[in-house]
């Protein structure tokens, strides 16, 4: 008796949770009220800019938010305060928090070529919020936990043999089952919303499936390109499996869209030129201001350094630190940076920070002409405890703290030379070094004639890596497409 109430509790619990779907009319489970939404979000978007940069380019920031509002007055939560916000990151990549925080790349952005496709990325993470994807997953999240409660408890009283851990693992198998399928379905309920939002707005529906098709083309490099520098590739969340050309399902939900454009009986907007117009000068790449990485070499202009990693080396450079990992993954650096107290010695500094006996070997140095301390300790990594050789170097009033390691406890030694000839290439710039420190490539519009075409663009670009295939996904000509005289078109120099 008492497990049968508890388990009408649970289910009434669940019941109670329920609330309209601004999108179907119908009762979603949900435990997040729209006040919820709109506070997580508000807390959310700090945290963004933090971990982000802000594109700081005033007229681009405003242009996005125009789309953005256009659409969204359109969709069925339109008494939403929508916020739209262009990061500067190279991830191509879109995504939206709860209350209508929405945040796009300008790696993506480089990737599109009409306001009509910049709308239809917009409006996918709209759709999103109008649907309460958020809300909905939370839920779905909630309901596994209580699920396997009362999976156990069911286990326990009518499986002979099943334990209560046997009783969550089953449940847990088909709410995994359940919260995959589920991710597709929203997807492409966002895919759908969005189309519809594009046509109650004035722009082509069709254009949801341009952009999924040019962000599946930039998917397929993307991972040929990774596979190449021995990395796991970065996907935009909302590409499926296969290429919108042959996705029946996302063909049909777009052409209910376009039956709503034509019961319009209204022309619709594309908008190339004014899109074009507006990201021409945009970063295209690393941004100089967050430093940059040319070969084996990283610059940062900002802070004034320069360093040389070892041959054919992973750089990858995160808005708090330098992660550099070697080619078959055995050995790490990441190199951070923080305030320096000018009291104390690179010596003092690092006993400081690891403990007088936590250093071995300790060495003075001078690099470069700047004070630097090295050792050896033993540090927490992500493959457990290792010993690590440890360099700060002071420049100015910051410490750069150079921490190595390996994934094999006793692979120290083969790497020390790699990792100590790395800390000895840390310099001031160099006054020849500047120019190349604060020069990032930029996307440069140009208006083709009869004798443009790829060759002509690769000759006049500074891409170092497959620059061809660059410029055709850049420009929605991926693989094989052509230029037409007379046409806008993207190249990438300084």
């Amino acid at each position: 008796m008492k497990m049968q109430s508890l388990i009408v509790i649970l289910m009434f619990t669940l019941l109670n949770g329920c609330a309209t779907n601004p999108v179907t009319g119908n009762q979603d489970l949900v435990f997040m009220s729209e006040k919820d939404e709109i506070e997580i979000g508000k807390q959310g978007h700090q945290e963004i800019i933090r971990e982000y940069s802000v594109y700081n380019d005033f007229e681009t920031q405003n242009y996005v938010q125009y789309v953005g509002k256009k659409v969204a007055i359109k969709s069925d939560r339109n008494t939403l305060e929508y916020t739209f916000t262009v990061l500067d990151s190279t991830e191509v990549n879109a995504f939206a928090l709860p209350g209508g925080y929405i945040y796009i790349t300008r790696g993506l952005m480089a990737y599109l070529n009409t306001e009509a496709q910049l709308a239809a990325v917009l409006g996918h993470e709209i759709g999103h919020v109008t649907a309460r994807h958020a809300a909905r997953q939370d839920a779905a999240t909630k309901l596994t936990g209580v699920g396997a409660m009362i999976g156990s408890i069911i286990g326990e009283a009518f499986i002979p043999g099943i334990s209560s851990a046997g009783g969550q693992e089953l449940v847990g198998m088909a709410s995994t089952a359940m919260l995959r399928g589920y991710g597709r379905e929203q997807e492409l309920e966002a895919d759908r919303l969005g189309a519809e939002y594009l046509a109650r707005s004035g722009y082509d529906p069709n254009a949801m499936l341009e952009v999924i098709g040019v962000l599946k083309n930039q998917e397929l490099f993307e991972i040929k390109l990774a596979r190449e520098e021995k990395r796991e590739p970065k996907i935009y969340h909302g590409v499926f499996s296969t290429h919108p050309d042959n996705d029946t399902r996302l063909q049909e939900v777009v052409g209910v869209a376009n039956k709503i454009k034509d019961e319009a009986k209204q022309s619709t907007f594309v908008g190339r030129t004014e899109y074009l117009q507006r990201v021409d000068g945009m970063v295209y790449g690393e941004n100089s201001d967050q430093g940059l990485i040319r070969g084996r070499d990283f610059y940062h202009g900002g802070m004034g350094f320069a360093m040389r990693f070892p041959e054919g080396w992973i750089i990858k450079n995160m808005p708090d630190r330098l992660v550099v990992g070697s080619p078959n993954g055995t050995a790490m650096m990441q190199i951070l940076v923080q305030g320096a107290d000018p009291r104390l010695t690179p010596k003092a500094y690092m006993e400081q920070h690891m403990g007088k006996g936590g250093i071995r070997n300790g060495q003075e140095l001078t690099i470069n002409g700047l004070a630097a301390y090295t050792g050896t300790a033993v540090i927490d990594t992500d493959v457990g405890k290792r010993l690590a050789r440890m360099t700060v170097i002071y420049m100015g009033n910051a410490a750069f703290i150079h921490a190595s390691w390996t994934s094999d406890p006793n692979g120290l030694g083969i790497y020390n030379n790699a990792f100590m000839e790395t800390s000895k290439s840390f310099r001031p710039l160099a006054e020849a070094e500047r120019n190349v420190a604060t020069r990032s490539n930029r996307i440069k519009i140009v208006r083709a004639d009869q004798s443009t075409n790829y060759k002509v663009l690769t000759a006049a670009t500074t891409l170092d890596k497959f620059p061809e295939q660059q410029l055709r996904l850049i420009n929605g000509m991926y693989p094989t497409g052509e230029i037409k005289s007379g046409e806008l078109v993207k190249n990438v120099h300084y």
